[in-house]
């Protein structure tokens, strides 16, 4: 009976031992990951001293959310073309409530040509795509005639209502993209570091929507045709969902860098900006001395 019960406690020991060494590894492990976020927040805080314009931070690990780095997170910023995250968002939202399909087929004529950036309008018109092919242009070509029929088609008034439904208060759409007129008479889309984090998060755990929309927005964000910002200077191969956002006075990248030691969202939103060139360097730069905490 004795050696029974010694056999016993030394089994339990030997588990209690097994059961401690992971969390003592978890332990030294977020303790490592502490001490390198405190010091990639000094050096981005002397990189920010050192730029010229307006700036609007966050970076957060995304296993452990616990660090991150922020400025100005909550500060509305002009969205430009960022505002295409949250508004695929909504039409995915629409389609799971049954109001859309992603197959339905997107007619494109001639007068719905919009100007700046996208593909749409080198095609032979009028065009035929469904709406999980407008989506994907409107993100991953971020071409503006898919994003105004996309407009069009949901409405302000669901889409900002909608931002609400996901929890993005601080975020609004109240004009066409290119729409210049009303930009000059103040008329402006807005969001913030904090509201686009909160979307790459949830499309990071699958909880966009749900997991099949997480799925889709997730590819369509790793198609990105404009590297010139957080994946310029990162590692050849790796996997960025991001989406850029360009406009007078703005340069802006957001999205999840999938780096081999540790996922993260780096949101960079700048305002103020002359130099369009310096700025996106700026961006390129600030993303590669995140990534090297990373190695």
């Amino acid at each position: 009976m004795h050696k029974r019960k010694l056999f016993a406690a030394g089994a339990f020991l030997v588990s209690a031992i097994f059961l401690v060494i992971p969390f003592y590894e978890k332990v030294t492990l977020v303790s490592r990951k502490g001490k390198a976020f405190g010091n990639l927040e000094r050096r981005v805080e002397d990189y920010i001293n050192q730029a010229q314009g307006d700036f609007s931070i966050l970076i957060k690990d995304l296993n452990y959310p616990e660090f991150k780095i922020v400025l100005k997170e909550k500060e509305k910023f002009a969205a430009a073309s960022l505002i295409k995250v949250p508004l695929a968002a909504v039409a995915l939202k629409a389609v799971r409530e049954g109001k859309l399909s992603l197959s339905q087929k997107i007619t494109i004529k001639r007068k719905d040509i919009t100007g700046g950036s996208g593909i749409i309008k080198g095609m032979q018109l009028p065009v035929s795509l469904s709406l999980q092919e407008t989506l994907e242009l409107m993100i991953a070509r971020s071409d503006n005639t898919a994003t105004n029929k996309i407009i069009g088609i949901l409405g302000f008034e669901y889409i900002n209502e909608s931002f609400k439904d996901l929890g993005l208060s601080r975020t609004t759409l109240t004009r066409k993209m290119m729409d210049f007129y009303s930009r000059k008479k103040g008329v402006e889309n807005y969001t913030t570091a904090l509201d686009l984090c909160l979307i790459f998060e949830r499309i990071y755990k699958g909880l966009l929507i749900d997991k099949e929309a997480s799925e889709l927005l997730l590819s369509f964000l790793k198609k990105q045709k404009v590297n010139d910002r957080l994946p310029r200077y990162l590692a050849k191969g790796l996997s960025v969902a991001h989406k850029t956002g360009l406009e007078k006075g703005v340069v802006h990248d957001a999205g999840i860098i999938f780096s081999p030691k540790g996922d993260y969202v780096i949101c960079v939103l700048a305002r103020g900006v002359g130099n369009y060139k310096q700025v996106k360097k700026f961006i390129a730069k600030l993303s590669l001395l995140t990534y090297n905490f990373y190695q």
